[in-house]
């Protein structure tokens, strides 16, 4: 993935293809596997993965909609208002892999669709193009490859962080970015909050929202990161 700032904003630049094995590989790939089940249910999506460009402008210092984000915006259904996400990509894994909305469709759960998953949680869409859904955890794989985690299993990873939304929202899971567990008794109606991102010393994003995929002490929505918090998404 190639980054680069201008003007305020950063440009992502991806191909959109994992970086790892996948049964979404043509049997002429080097990455290609055979199918591997994962339980009762799951099958193999007849698309194959094709290599996609994807070029993707966040804003460095985004600006609020000033939204209170409550269930009314978040309902599990699309089309209801002006501050939705697409159904295209709409955000990048940290290794480069494109974000798509989490719901499968209008009124659908992703959940219903995760039986084409690979390992890695993700699959190919119909034009080819490989990609994770907001919920998916396959991003925490690149962390353990580059050692800054020890395991990637959901909310036991040192470091949960998974990817950037369109408008500059962070997608974290059970942990903020310095491993510190987040009090959830002022998540919104999809799971996020604004403080400073920090490690350490360092703040590397100041004051910003960001959601949290891990829900086991929330009793509210699923993880559905459907309203845009912030203005801009390009």
């Amino acid at each position: 993935m190639d980054v680069s700032v201008s003007g305020g904003t950063v440009t992502l630049s991806t191909k959109g293809l994992p970086p790892y094995e996948s049964m979404y590989y043509s049997e002429e790939s080097g990455n290609y596997i055979d199918f591997v089940s994962q339980g009762d249910g799951y099958y193999l999506n007849p698309n194959t993965i094709a290599e996609q460009s994807y070029s993707m402008s966040i804003p460095e210092t985004p600006v609020s909609r000033g939204l209170t984000i409550n269930d009314d915006l978040v309902d599990g259904e699309l089309g209801n208002s002006d501050n939705e996400y697409g159904m295209s990509a709409q955000g990048i894994a940290i290794n480069g892999v494109t974000i798509f909305n989490p719901l499968a469709g209008p009124g659908d759960d992703i959940e219903d669709e995760k039986y084409s998953f690979d390992p890695y949680n993700g699959h190919p869409e119909m034009t080819g193009a490989y990609h994770y859904h907001t919920t998916s955890k396959g991003p925490l794989e690149a962390l353990e490859f580059d050692g800054f985690i020890q395991t990637a299993v959901v909310g036991s990873a040192e470091i949960e962080l998974y990817g950037i939304m369109c408008d500059g929202t962070l997608i974290l899971g059970c942990t903020e970015l310095d491993g510190s567990e987040p009090s959830s008794s002022d998540f919104d109606a999809q799971n996020g909050h604004v403080h400073d991102i920090t490690v350490g010393t360092n703040v590397f994003f100041s004051n910003r929202y960001h959601t949290h995929i891990c829900t086991d002490t929330y009793t509210g929505h699923k993880f559905t990161p459907e309203i845009q918090y912030y203005d801009e998404c390009n």
